[in-house]
Order: C-alpha cells, then sequence, then structure tokens
C-alpha cells in the first residue's frame, strides 16, 4: 500500500524551493529561498475537542530582501473524501494565530478522480453580508497534462509528472520520459532519492507487457541519454532490460551475443578472469542462448563456473581450430 503522506513530504522536503518556483512563480519571486525553516508541530483547534490537526509542510521564510517573515503551508491531500476548503481555513487560523506570522496557503491535490475542478476559497455568506472569503491556491494534479512538461528542467515537476492526468496504459511512456528528465539533472543524493521513490511508486510497471513497452521506450533514446537513463533504473528493471536485450531484442552474430554475456556477467560479479572468457567465447550458439536466461541469477562466479562445468560440454564451430575446454 501506498503511503501517500510521506511520499509527498519527502519530495517536498528535499525540494521545496524548486516546488514553488515550478508551480507558483510569482511566490517564488519574492521568497528568500536561502532561509527556508521547516516547522514540526501539529495544530490544535477548538471546534473539534482540541482534535490534532497535523500540518504536512509548514515553512517559515523572509521575503527577499527583507527581514520581515511570512509562513508557507502546503496540504497535500491525497483522498476527496477528506478535503474541505473549511479545513484549509482551520489550519490557517490555528497556524496563523500560533505563530502571530502571514501564511500563505496553497493545496496540493492528488487524487485520480474526480477530476472537476476544486474551488480555491471557503466562504461564510449571510442574507446581508459575506462574513468571511478565505483564498488559497490549488495545484490539482489531476488537471495537468504530463506531456506540458516534457521539456521541463526542475525537478519537482518532473517528480510530480507521475501524478498527474495519466491512464495507466501510459505508465510505460510516462516513466522512460521522467527518466530521461531526470538523467539529465545533476541532484545530490538527498534530492534524487525521494524523487525516485516517487516515480517508483506511481508509475509502476505490474506486468510483463508493461514492462516491456518501457523497455521500448528506453530503447528509442540515443545511446547518450540511454546509457544516463540505464543508471536510473531499479535492480528489477534493469535485469528485466538486460534479459530482454539478450533474449532478442539486440540480434545479431554469436559474436555479438557473446560480447553482451560477457559485458552483464563483468559488471554483475566483476571482472572474469582470462581463463573464463575463454571459455565463454567457445560456446555454441544454443549455448549463449541459455546462458542468456541463467547468468542473471548468479551471485558468484563460483555459480558461473558449476553452470559452465554442467551445461558447456562442447564448443562451437568455427574457422578456426577448436581448441580444447580450459
Amino acid at each position: 500500500m501506498i503511503d501517500h503522506d510521506q511520499l509527498f513530504k519527502e519530495l517536498l522536503r528535499a525540494c521545496f524551493a524548486e516546488f514553488i518556483k515550478a508551480f507558483l512563480p510569482d511566490v517564488y519571486a519574492y521568497l528568500d529561498t536561502r532561509s527556508l525553516e521547516f516547522i514540526e508541530q501539529e495544530s490544535a483547534d477548538e471546534t473539534t475537542q482540541h482534535e490534532k490537526l497535523a500540518v504536512d509542510i509548514l515553512v517559515k521564510a523572509r521575503f527577499k530582501g527583507r527581514l520581515t517573515c511570512f509562513l508557507i503551508h502546503v496540504e497535500a491531500q491525497a483522498s476527496k473524501k477528506r478535503w474541505s476548503g473549511r479545513r484549509m481555513f482551520i489550519y490557517f487560523a490555528a497556524q496563523s494565530n500560533k505563530h502571530d506570522l502571514p501564511l500563505y496557503p496553497i493545496a496540493l491535490l492528488s487524487w485520480d478522480r474526480p477530476r472537476k475542478a476544486e474551488p480555491s476559497q471557503y466562504v461564510v455568506d449571510f442574507p446581508n453580508r459575506r462574513v468571511l472569503e478565505f483564498n488559497y491556491d490549488v495545484i490539482q494534479l489531476n488537471r495537468l497534462d504530463w506531456r506540458d512538461f516534457l521539456k521541463s528542467n526542475n525537478p519537482v515537476a518532473i517528480a510530480l509528472m507521475a501524478k498527474m492526468n495519466v491512464e495507466p496504459k501510459e505508465f510505460p511512456t510516462v516513466k522512460a520520459a521522467c527518466l530521461r528528465l531526470l538523467s539529465g539533472q545533476k541532484l545530490p543524493e538527498r534530492k534524487l532519492r525521494p524523487i525516485r521513490r516517487f516515480i517508483d511508486a506511481y508509475l509502476p510497471l505490474t506486468t510483463p507487457q508493461r514492462q516491456k513497452e518501457f523497455e521500448e521506450e528506453i530503447n528509442r533514446l540515443s545511446p547518450q541519454e540511454r546509457k544516463k537513463v540505464m543508471e536510473y533504473l531499479t535492480p528489477t528493471e534493469r535485469e528485466g532490460f538486460n534479459r530482454g536485450l539478450i533474449e532478442g531484442k539486440i540480434e545479431g552474430k554469436i559474436e555479438g551475443k557473446i560480447e553482451l554475456s560477457l559485458k552483464l556477467l563483468s559488471q554483475r560479479l566483476g571482472e572474469l578472469s582470462a581463463a573464463i572468457q575463454k571459455r565463454l567465447r567457445k560456446l555454441s550458439d544454443d549455448q549463449i542462448d541459455a546462458l542468456a536466461l541463467a547468468l542473471l541469477d548468479f551471485q558468484t562466479k563460483s555459480e558461473l563456473n558449476r553452470w559452465l562445468k554442467e551445461h558447456a560440454t562442447t564448443t562451437r564451430s568455427t574457422n578456426r581450430p577448436t581448441e580444447a575446454s580450459q
């Protein structure tokens, strides 16, 4: 089960300034990004018998070029059932009163459906007067098209593409696009880790067909882009991708298959001895295909040696004299 709350909190904590820049550029223009301070606390609402209301993200910041401070509250909501403008107002009133600072409220809505636009205002009206008009920003991800962000260099926008208006059948395409964009960034691990977790959680490749389509998307990239993206694949995705390459996505002469097998074995087990390489180069076409199915299960060189002893009983025919097995 996905922990939506934790995923969004980790992402926003790691890349808060980038989030504001991507989705609220007017706020970013007067925000002193060097002053950001995350506030850990809960608010009590007297109207609900002192119910504890945990604030998702509360940041204290300064206006650019000034000493004056203000608060930014981001409420990340994954379910329509618990959402209301009144709740945003309760948070606003409690935090403003507690910290005695002006507060900028933001609702980050991430449910899949319904896609109807949510209001950005909570009002209390009487026949003779509007008593309250409370306004807040709404970022409703399911009303954003991920295609509009295909040229983005903002890491938060790249991550949030995974929760925009994406159909399950588009998961392989969108995930490949996210990783391509992400591979072009130079991010520290503290930012990269929550972004990768976010993308993996919301764009799962849960069927062989989706995994195959994802691999096809990666193969459409340029060699340079593909090499970078491979570094961002999970171990399971990388093994599936490599297995697909061996099983037929890269077709060619037996020498090509051998070179690919040598490369994958070296990546998995470390540098191979000259003797082992010599034995591998003598395998027949059928033996190479059998090795392709087995090599991703090897954990040690001893397992590779055992496989060779059991399966490589003959050598392939070549134009050069056949040598004895080592």
